[in-house]
């Protein structure tokens, strides 16, 4: 299964999982969450094969580890959106998503420790929000100082 259509139909997070990124709890509409996935893996080519069965279970462990940094990267950017007052699909701001999606998933990743994994995704979620403050301040902020 292609990981965009993975990603944007079973994010395998509860509401109770978000309260580690954000306090008070998110309020993102699941519906909001599915289009910027998509958005966010648009125009990334995603290739996790390999034909030698040792590497497998390693590429199992990075897919499924790329899934949730790119989801914490997404929420945290509806995060931003909904703090500035912004809308996340306005034509402007779309662009957003794919920029997220291609700089994460062009990272490479050294072995990671299990207790690593919620910081790392903590912050994937803050570089969302902040990826959504520099844009606030590209297109608005810095035209009505200048």
């Amino acid at each position: 299964m292609n990981m965009q259509k993975e990603l944007s139909e079973n994010s395998n997070f509860t509401r109770k999982d978000l309260t580690i990124f954000a306090k008070p709890p998110i309020s993102i509409s699941r519906s909001d969450f599915i289009t910027a996935a998509r958005l966010t893996l648009s125009s990334t080519n995603i290739n996790f094969a390999t034909s030698n069965p040792s590497e497998q279970r390693t590429l199992k462990n990075n897919r499924k580890f790329s899934k949730q940094i790119i989801f914490a990267s997404v929420l945290g950017a509806l995060k931003g959106f909904e703090e500035r007052d912004l809308k996340p699909f306005h034509v402007n701001h779309k662009p957003i998503f794919t920029e997220i999606g291609s700089e994460i998933l062009n990272t490479e990743f050294n072995p990671i420790l299990n207790e690593d994994k919620i910081q790392i995704l903590k912050n994937a979620f803050d570089y969302g929000i902040r990826k959504v403050y520099h844009l606030e301040w590209k297109l608005y902020t810095s035209k009505e100082l200048y």
